[in-house]
């Protein structure tokens, strides 16, 4: 932003009614290069727009489903459509069965069940890679307020965006969050940018949010700068507070009020907040919540954004606003401190990036040549094939190259799990399980419930650090195992080496299957003495 002696003092804010508003090109929009699509009149600007959209369809079409995560919320969709009920309980453990649980993404989780219901495993994926298009065509329509008629800046700031948060977009019930931030941002942006009433979508947008996924918290956090900066802003310029801003502060006390409809009201919302916010374990044991490290991918990416980000406004001395220079520090420090922020971030940063590279005014409309017609047809042709060969029901008429099967990663335990689930009753099967099998289990064989899972905030740090004991066959692992009377050992071979060898030295377990990935051991006899 401009300082010195020669600024202007006082400008006005950028979202009051005597800011200019960008020129809106009528060539602009997705929906609009689609219309010329069928006149023979598709531009590059539309091309533009569509890429970022279908490379990451394509992406997520590509990917496989981990054994971590995914099953567990599928077999608790599957409970409470069976049930009728939200279980308020542990269900899966035995460690911790019964025990009060706050299953806050309940919606998300019956979604995925009838979807996988429904499809399987194509399906699934199918939806969430659909999930994850819209989410990042809604960053491309914030950046297209911020640009004016500028497709190309929009464009590449969804792929900045795409870049940093490519590493999450395993299939999971965070595929909610990233429609649901990817509508708050367009929101803001599009109200701030051009006002009107799609501000009051807020209140509908969050009382979804907060029943589909827990990255609601990461968007109140959004919410909340928008509408402090809006009001420093506006205040510190003309000592009032505009109708605009007025109808930002209203609807977010509004969506203050709207999420409490959940099924555990008010106090369910602040529960969930509060705990997650105060669950050590969560923020220290859980990966996702480390910091970021350029020696990984996801660090890497983010830093080389952020460069060429940087570089950008160097080189463009390109002005960015008030609200997107707190919003790119806060969500950038945060993404420092705890990785699983970095997709946020990037979505969030995404009209910032857009302003970054949309320094030239939009050149007017000219009719198109007809050979670069032809050639816009031709490149969008290629692409709607691309996006085309993904789609599951149609690969089976496709070359053989381009059929790749619908599957689970290779290290899921498919067959070990129908072992274990042969080796006894519900009552004789207390396996500790690798937490990342602990969620297959709890789909592929209810009827073992399993040491601990991936619900992090569930188990308190003594356990945790039990788990951490075990896994690593440090010193009296034997003796927590017999603390817990686990009977089983199911453990991956690649990461639980110490495990395995001290088992096998010890002389009290005995492998009752193995292959390349898994290995499942049975307790002999009597457990050692504490």
């Amino acid at each position: 932003m401009q300082t010195g002696p020669e600024a202007p003092s006082a400008p006005p804010p950028e979202h009051m009614a005597a800011a200019p508003r960008p020129a809106r090109d009528p060539r602009a929009g997705l929906t609009g290069g689609l219309r010329r699509l069928f006149t023979g009149r598709l531009t590059l600007e539309a091309i533009w727009l569509i890429l970022p959209l279908a490379m990451a369809f394509i992406f997520v079409t590509n990917t496989q489903v981990h054994p971590a995560d995914f099953w567990w919320h599928v077999r608790t969709g599957q409970i409470i459509v069976e049930t009728g009920q939200i279980p308020t309980t542990d269900l899966f453990t035995f460690t911790r069965a019964g025990q009060p649980w706050t299953n806050q993404g309940w919606l998300m989780q019956v979604f995925l069940y009838l979807v996988f219901r429904a499809g399987g495993l194509p399906l699934a994926i199918f939806v969430h890679a659909l999930t994850i298009a819209a989410g990042y065509l809604l960053i491309e329509r914030a950046g297209l307020c911020v640009a004016g008629a500028r497709p190309r800046a929009a464009a590449l700031a969804a792929v900045g965006a795409m870049a940093i948060g490519v590493v999450n977009w395993g299939t999971r019930p965070q595929s909610a969050s990233y429609l649901c931030f990817g509508a708050l941002i367009y929101i803001i942006t599009r109200h701030r940018a051009r006002g009107g009433q799609v501000i009051w979508a807020l209140p509908a947008l969050f009382a979804a949010w907060i029943n589909l996924h827990g990255g609601f918290i990461f968007g109140l956090g959004l919410l909340a700068i928008a509408c402090l900066t809006r009001v420093a802003e506006e205040w510190a310029a003309t000592r009032r507070i505009g109708r605009e801003t007025g109808e930002l502060l209203a609807a977010s006390a509004a969506t203050l009020l709207a999420l409490g409809l959940n099924p555990g009201g008010p106090a369910g919302a602040a529960r969930y907040v509060i705990g997650f916010l105060a669950s050590n374990t969560t923020l220290n044991k859980n990966i996702e919540f480390q910091a970021l490290s350029i020696r990984e991918a996801d660090g890497a990416i983010f830093f080389a954004v952020m460069l060429v980000f940087l570089l950008l406004l160097w080189r463009r001395r390109a002005a960015l606003s008030a609200s997107q220079t707190i919003i790119m520090v806060v969500f950038g420090l945060a993404s420092l401190y705890a990785r699983r922020i970095a997709p946020w971030f990037g979505m969030a940063a995404a009209p910032a990036f857009a302003a970054a590279l949309a320094d030239q005014p939009a050149s007017p409309a000219r009719p198109l040549r007809p050979q670069k017609t032809r050639l816009n047809a031709l490149v969008f042709g290629l692409i709607a094939l691309l996006v085309v060969s993904r789609i599951p029901w149609l690969r089976p008429y496709l070359p053989a190259t381009l059929q790749k099967p619908y599957e689970v990663t290779e290290y899921t335990p498919i067959r070990a799990v129908e072992v274990l689930c042969r080796l006894g009753t519900t009552a004789d099967l207390r396996p500790f399980a690798n937490i990342y099998y602990a969620s297959y289990l709890a789909w592929a064989c209810p009827t073992a419930p399993v040491f601990m899972d991936t619900r992090f905030e569930l188990y308190p740090t003594a356990m945790w650090q039990d788990y951490i004991r075990i896994i690593n066959a440090q010193f009296g692992w034997e003796e927590r195992l017999a603390h817990y009377d686990a009977n089983i050992l199911f453990v991956q071979k690649e990461s639980e080496v110490e495990l395995i060898a001290a088992a096998r030295a010890s002389g009290r377990w005995k492998t009752a299957y193995e292959d390349q990935f898994a290995i499942i051991m049975q307790r002999l006899g009597s457990p050692p003495p504490p």
